[in-house]
């Protein structure tokens, strides 16, 4: 079935927009935030780069990771998704099944997404709510599109196999957000009272669980490309407190490491298990595409049912 241009245009558009959107509000708000940060803690560092509100929910969450890192994740998937929306736009993808059911979550994807950029913005304690329950619901929609394009399930031609790596990239981290913003809330709605000498092994523990978690997922969706921002997340966390909390830190480096050996045998992999299909494109059928414009309409209709890729199923 034919995708209509003028959806898949206005798609790539209204997520630009959310991205500059999230952007940029989260910009100015940071920026505010630094100012105001150091009129009232003149002579501190100023660890991250968000609202001061968060700041200091931050800082009694033993799992958020360094800045660092959430500079790193989020600059990779906001252009790699870039360029999958660029790229599910081109007319050559008008007949492309997987960009038509993914296009319903692309925009639940990016609606959420500006919302979260909207409340992550706010430096009081109502937005830190918002903003990570904004994340969890972020993430079952990030699934569904992972799912929608078939990633670990079918075998497509380049370039859409490496545009979809940001996909899956997106849903690891929204997985790690979404275990990281949990004690966020606690701490904000005063459910979780801060106890350094309890809440470090809790923390390490609610850690290994997670990395278990992730690989267990990782199989299930046969993606290695998922486990990626794990490492940045365990990462991150080692390198903050690698000092201020030993057992902590140790514990989340020895994480980011097995899961780096996991990725150096899986990723040139591509996948846990074979895939269920295997799409094969025609070379006639190229030759075809070319020349449907000049074709009259019933011809140009049989052309492009012929450009249509061939989906083999293996059992």
């Amino acid at each position: 079935m034919k995708n209509s241009s003028f959806w898949r245009i206005a798609t790539a558009v209204f997520a630009v927009g959310s991205i500059i959107y999230t952007t940029v509000s989260s910009s100015q708000s940071r920026q505010q935030s630094k100012k105001r940060h150091e009129a009232d803690h003149e002579g501190s560092e100023y660890e991250y780069d968000v609202p001061v509100e968060y700041e200091e929910v931050f800082e009694k969450n033993m799992i958020v990771p360094a800045g660092w890192a959430f500079g790193v994740v989020w600059s990779t998937i906001y252009s790699g998704l870039g360029a999958l929306l660029v790229h599910q736009a081109l007319p050559s993808e008008e007949y492309n099944p997987r960009y038509q059911k993914a296009q319903p979550w692309w925009w639940t994807s990016w609606t959420l997404n500006a919302i979260f950029g909207r409340f992550f913005s706010q430096n009081d304690p109502q937005s830190i709510l918002i903003s990570d329950l904004t994340t969890k619901l972020s993430l079952p929609a990030a699934l569904a599109l992972h799912q929608s394009l078939e990633i670990g399930k079918t075998d497509v031609p380049v370039p859409e196999k490496y545009l979809r790596i940001p996909v899956s990239l997106y849903a690891g981290w929204l997985t790690v957000a979404t275990v990281v913003g949990t004690p966020n809330t606690l701490l904000t709605l005063n459910a979780w009272e801060p106890d350094e000498e309890r809440d470090e092994p809790v923390s390490a523990g609610i850690l290994s669980a997670t990395a278990g978690a992730g690989y267990l997922i990782a199989r299930q969706l046969n993606d290695p490309w998922y486990m990626v921002p794990f490492v940045a997340g365990f990462g991150g966390i080692a390198t903050r407190q690698w000092e201020k909390k030993p057992i902590v830190g140790w514990t989340a480096a020895l994480l980011a490491a097995a899961y780096v050996g996991l990725l150096a045998y899986w990723l040139p992999k591509g996948k846990f298990h074979a895939y269920d299909r295997i799409m094969i494109h025609d070379a006639e059928a190229e030759v075809l595409a070319g020349s449907v414009e000049t074709q009259e309409p019933h011809q140009a209709e049989i052309a492009r049912e012929r450009t249509k890729p061939v989906i083999i199923e293996l059992d």
